[in-house]
């Protein structure tokens, strides 16, 4: 695509264009210039956008574009640490979530006033064990929810989430799939039944949880079960004969469940879209 057609198009249409990674460096750099603020917000966000790009993206005036910069797994780290600066929450929390920022930027985020904030930092794929614990006693139960549900989390602080009073934060918990078979078996026997379900669809959830969840009658459970890699075979052909498609469709799509019962499950799929 040229420049001028890209100029033609609606500004919805320019962001398709400008959110593919595969966008030339030519129309990223158009859309720098556009008029709205998201256009622009979906230039300096692509990852293919060069540094220069980036660097204007991170001095807009429109806060949407300074995020859009901040949390740009290409942007370099002068940009990264100038939006952790930033005056507006919405800028510093995609600095600190940014899986490319320096651990001090991670740890800066971690102490800020917002709690936004702080929940992106303990969530970031790179933030240290001591940020996670320490995210693990905040006040907030978002900054609580995304340790508990780190895939780095130690196990203490996940054995703090399955206790916690919000059920969210346990949610996340019982789903980590780093959990100890212990801390599943008791999320599925929580009051809640979304810590029920994150537990029955936590892909480390042993045998056992599997088998006494067969005796839901919810859809969704037995769509995660069928889903679970841990699906012995006789579940899946108990489950097999289900009539409902998206319980068929997670048996076919289960690299565990047998290859014999996976072509069953697409052969009815076929027949019910016929």
């Amino acid at each position: 695509m040229d420049a001028k057609k890209f100029e033609g198009l609606s500004a919805i249409e320019k962001r398709q264009v400008l959110e593919d990674p595969q966008c030339s460096v030519e129309i990223i750099r158009v859309g720098t210039g556009d008029e709205a603020a998201r256009v622009r917000t979906a230039a300096v966000g692509n990852p293919s956008a060069p540094a220069d790009v980036i660097r204007a993206g991170v001095q807009d005036g429109e806060r949407l574009v300074r995020a859009g910069a901040g949390r740009n797994p290409s942007a370099p780290e002068d940009v990264i640490r100038a939006a952790v600066r930033d005056k507006r929450w919405s800028v510093r929390r995609a600095a600190v979530g940014n899986p490319s920022a320096p651990e001090d930027v991670i740890r800066a985020g971690a102490g800020d006033e917002d709690a936004d904030v702080r929940m992106a930092a303990v969530g970031n794929p790179g933030a240290p064990e001591d940020v996670i614990r320490t995210g693990a006693s905040d006040e907030k139960e978002g900054v609580r929810w995304a340790a508990a549900g780190h895939p780095d989390a130690p196990e203490d602080v996940i054995r703090a989430g399955v206790e916690d009073a919000v059920w969210w934060v346990r949610m996340a918990a019982v789903g980590n799939p780093g959990v100890p078979e212990d801390v599943i078996r008791a999320g599925f026997e929580d009051e809640d039944p979304e810590v029920r379900e994150a537990a029955v669809g936590n892909p480390s959830a042993p045998e056992d949880v599997l088998r006494a969840a067969t005796r839901f009658r919810e859809r969704k459970v037995r769509v995660l079960i069928a889903g679970n890699p841990g699906l012995p075979q006789d579940l899946a052909e108990k489950l097999s004969k289900s009539k409902v498609a998206e319980i068929q469709e997670a048996l076919a799509e289960n690299p565990a469940v047998p290859e014999h019962i996976r072509v069953v499950s697409r052969m009815k799929l076929e027949a019910g879209r016929g």
